[in-house]
């Protein structure tokens, strides 16, 4: 019980500071632009917006697709340990990572579905 009163303690006041420090900067960032040093270098991702809501959009995306494949490789991990273990404690711990790797992909794509069915414009991050 004291440790999830000490966990509290600390998100509370980086919630407070993130709220007070970064939401104002963002409430502007429709008129900042960037440059990107390198144009070409990720083949086949669209670079033609330079401003803020097309990046976080790319971002976003981007996200969504690493967890996807460290789901599909800690499932993999997963299944080998289970696999070649003997021991009924190295089976569970590989029960255990395939677990928590289907659940850390779904909490991903679940977050997507929320903000898509709110608003499908929620996904796209237009700042205006």
């Amino acid at each position: 019980m004291k440790k999830n009163k000490t966990i509290f303690i600390k998100i509370i006041p980086s919630l407070l500071a993130f709220s007070i420090l970064i939401l104002p900067q963002l409430s502007s960032a429709a008129a900042l632009q960037y440059k990107m040093l390198e144009p070409n270098a990720f083949p086949g991702v669209s670079t033609s917006g330079n401003d803020l809501p097309t990046f976080l959009t790319m971002a976003f995306q981007f996200g969504l697709a690493i967890a996807a494949i460290l789901a599909v490789i800690m499932i993999i991990w997963g299944g080998v340990e289970t696999m070649l273990s003997e021991s009924v404690f190295g089976k569970d711990a590989g029960r255990q990572k395939i677990w928590d790797a289907v659940l850390g992909l779904g909490l991903a794509l679940v977050s997507w579905l929320i903000l898509y069915t709110i608003n499908p414009n929620l996904v796209i991050f237009r700042i205006s």
